[in-house]
């Protein structure tokens, strides 16, 4: 594939995400993405000849961004807490540059059987290597009487619900407390990823 192809199926990918993003996966068309990239709606199905292909394609690419994201945070070793701040913090980023894609799974891939089924299997392998990392570190501290019993399920179930509350949240908070600006807004989230990190810890306290 040369650079032409490339540069042209990049433009594709980005529209159809930000149509997916705007509209939902149901009401997405790929008229509307083609339109968008300001390519031929052939020409998009040279590239992708489905709807769902397109989809797939975004959504590995975010899987994969995230499992490197996480990757990095275990090429060390490190102690428990140090780990565990690292992984509240990379999905707090992670979520922080796709602020719109905690409520496009909320609203579209929760609801599609088939759409959630695959993101699960597409999803699992990049991720499960490091949970078990984390769940042997996490283990090892509760024998040590040095964390509270919990499962690895319950805590990241933890971390990820109190980062995406956060974005969801986000709308509102910028009209409630003046966010609109940049410094505003960069200042909010990083004192609200340092009290998401504490939280965090706090909770796994004997």
């Amino acid at each position: 594939m040369n650079n032409n192809e490339l540069s042209t199926e990049q433009i594709i990918l980005e529209a159809a995400e930000a149509e997916f993003l705007e509209k939902g996966y149901g009401n997405t068309k790929t008229v509307a993405i083609a339109r968008r990239a300001g390519v031929s709606h052939s020409m998009l199905h040279y590239y992708f000849r489905t709807k769902e292909q397109l989809f797939q394609k975004i959504f590995k690419e975010k899987v994969q961004i995230l499992a490197q994201m996480f990757g990095g945070i275990f090429e060390k070793d490190r102690p428990f807490t140090e780990t565990v701040r690292l992984v509240v913090e990379t999905q707090f980023n992670f979520v922080a540059q796709n602020p719109q894609l905690p409520p496009f799974i909320f609203n579209e891939i929760l609801s599609n059987e088939e759409n959630r089924k695959w993101s699960i299997e597409a999803l699992f392998p990049q991720i499960f290597p490091h949970l078990c990392t984390i769940e042997k570190l996490l283990n090892d501290e509760i024998a040590k009487g040095a964390v509270r019993p919990i499962t690895i399920r319950d805590l990241i179930l933890n971390a990820i619900s109190i980062n995406v509350v956060t974005f969801l949240a986000l709308p509102v908070l910028k009209d409630t407390f003046n966010l609109d600006g940049h410094e505003a807004l960069t200042h909010f989230l990083n004192e609200r990823r340092e009290s998401n990190v504490q939280f965090i810890l706090n909770a796994l306290k004997p």
